[in-house]
C-alpha cells in the first residue's frame, strides 16, 4: 500500500507487569526457555508518543521525559534492527519518540516491559496505516510479537490483567513468539494486588538482559 500520510503522531499507554511464573533464559531471537504468566500493574505504566514523517530512509530520535537519553540508544538500535523486516513501512519514515513513566525506570519494576510494549503498540498502529496485513483481529498479537523483540516480558504487557508468554500444553493458543490473554478463576484468585515500596529509585546494578545470560 502506498504511503499517503506526510506527518502524523500516535500515542499508547502500556502497563508494566509482574510474573507469577517467571521465565529465565532465552534462545536466539528472543524465544523463552520456559513459558511464563504475569499480571499487569495498573499504577505503573509508560506513555509513548511517536511522531512520524516521510523520509528517504529510516531514522529516529528518542527522548525520555523530554530529555535525550543516549544510554538507551544501543538497546533501541538492536530493537529496530530486529523489527525492520516485520514492519517494512518504517524504512521510509523518520520517527521522533517521546516516552515517560509513572515510576522509576531500571529499578526492578519491569520498566522495559511497559516501555517496549507502548512503543510496539505505536509502531504497529503506524504500520497498520500503510498495510492491509494488520487489522483489528491480529493487531494486539502483532504488537505483542513486536514487543518481544525489544523485551521478552514486554510481550505480556500488551494484554491484561493476566497473560501467558511461551508455548505450553496448558493453553492451546500459547506461543513462543507472542503472548496471549488468559483467565484464571476468581475462586482461585479473588484479588490480585502488588504493593511496591521504592527504597532506592536508582538504576539496578544487574540488568535483566545480563541476568538472563548468567
Amino acid at each position: 500500500m502506498e504511503m499517503n500520510l506526510n506527518k502524523s503522531e500516535v500515542s499508547w499507554k502500556s502497563p508494566s507487569n509482574i510474573a507469577l511464573i517467571k521465565y529465565w533464559g532465552k534462545y536466539d531471537n528472543q524465544i523463552p526457555m520456559n513459558p511464563s504468566i504475569s499480571f499487569t500493574l495498573d499504577k505503573c505504566s509508560t506513555i509513548t508518543s511517536v511522531n512520524f514523517e516521510k523520509s528517504n530512509e529510516f531514522s529516529y530520535n528518542f527522548f525520555f521525559e523530554n530529555k535525550s537519553k543516549p544510554e538507551f540508544i544501543p538497546k533501541l538500535d538492536v530493537f529496530f534492527s530486529r523489527i525492520n523486516e516485520h514492519l517494512p513501512s518504517l524504512s521510509k519514515l523518520k520517527l521522533t519518540i517521546n516516552s515517560s513513566n509513572s515510576f522509576p525506570h531500571s529499578s526492578g519494576i519491569a520498566s522495559s516491559a511497559s516501555a517496549f510494549s507502548s512503543l510496539a503498540l505505536c509502531l504497529t498502529e503506524i504500520e497498520s496505516m500503510f498495510s492491509d496485513l494488520i487489522d483489528n483481529e491480529n493487531f494486539f498479537e502483532k504488537a505483542s510479537f513486536i514487543s518481544r523483540l525489544g523485551s521478552g516480558s514486554a510481550s505480556r504487557s500488551v494484554y491484561g490483567p493476566l497473560s501467558c508468554w511461551g508455548e505450553t500444553e496448558l493453553y492451546e493458543q500459547s506461543a513462543d513468539e507472542y503472548a496471549i490473554p488468559i483467565k484464571i478463576s476468581n475462586h482461585e484468585f479473588p484479588v490480585f494486588c502488588d504493593t511496591i515500596l521504592i527504597v532506592d529509585s536508582g538504576t539496578k546494578k544487574v540488568s535483566s538482559t545480563i541476568g538472563h545470560k548468567l
